[in-house]
């Protein structure tokens, strides 16, 4: 397909009932679950607005597999977040959005995350990696200077030395650059800027691989309590959650009785 045809038709959600041509919204925080595989829920990144969003950004960028966030200050953090840890060091190009850079400066350090503030040259940011590095953060062009960076030689340093690479594309969009296929292992958005285009929406994606984008999702998503947890605290499986002082009383005792009858 072509990038006009990818940009109206990729990720489309067809709705069989009523065979619209557009993806639908739905304005619901809650999907049925019984007799059905998979459990619907935003923070499973699983529910079909969500998943629209994502393959039509993967398949503009080129890249397997996605998480959208409420912003795009969530996208980035998360994946810092995600993809480091405590003893690890990053090289972080200086001239980024400036949320990102507060980002870096006031929390990764609270981590024992260690960074290095880097010039755009390919040069400076080769030189500023170590034996500890794990990631890599550039922005092309940058916010707001639109300075660019040689994003394939970025990569390859990446590639050549086992360090993930992360690019904050908003500015160029997946119209006029598409990092992932040079490369990079995790692109960025924030959609509220170009993406969306309109001043009407407010979001965030990062798009990657599968596997990396496992990861990510793992740490924006509520993790379930294991069966161990559960016995020690006593939640079992024929446990009734009521929701008591929010429905009415008689409703609620009709529940119980047409269960218990049932």
């Amino acid at each position: 397909m072509k990038i006009d045809t990818k940009c109206v038709h990729a990720g489309g959600y067809p709705d069989a009932q009523t065979r619209g041509i557009n993806t639908p919204i739905f304005t619901s925080s809650a999907y049925g679950y019984l007799d059905t595989d998979t459990r619907l829920y935003q923070r499973y990144f699983n529910t079909p607005n969500q998943e629209a969003v994502v393959k039509k950004i993967c398949e503009l960028e080129g890249a397997e597999d996605g998480i959208v966030f409420s912003s795009g200050m969530a996208a980035i953090s998360t994946v810092l977040l995600s993809l480091l840890k405590n003893g690890d060091h990053a090289v972080v190009q200086d001239e980024i959005y400036g949320g990102s850079h507060a980002f870096v400066e006031e929390h990764l350090g609270k981590l024992g995350i260690s960074f290095t503030l880097t010039g755009r040259e390919v040069q400076e940011i080769e030189k500023a990696t170590k034996a500890n590095t794990k990631l890599i953060y550039i922005e092309s062009p940058t916010n707001p200077l639109l300075n660019v960076v040689d994003i394939h030689r970025v990569a390859g340093i990446g590639k050549q030395r086992g360090i993930l690479t992360v690019i904050d594309n908003t500015f160029a969009t997946p119209i006029n650059q598409n990092p992932f296929l040079l490369g990079i292992d995790v692109v960025l958005h924030s959609g509220t800027k170009y993406l969306g285009g309109h001043s009407d929406l407010y979001c965030g994606v990062a798009v990657a691989r599968k596997d990396i984008a496992a990861i990510i999702r793992k740490t924006a998503s509520h993790q379930k309590v294991s069966g161990d947890v559960r016995k020690r605290l006593g939640i079992s499986d024929n446990l009734l959650r009521l929701s008591v002082g929010i429905e009415n009383v008689s409703d609620l005792i009709d529940d119980i009785r047409q269960a218990l009858e049932g």
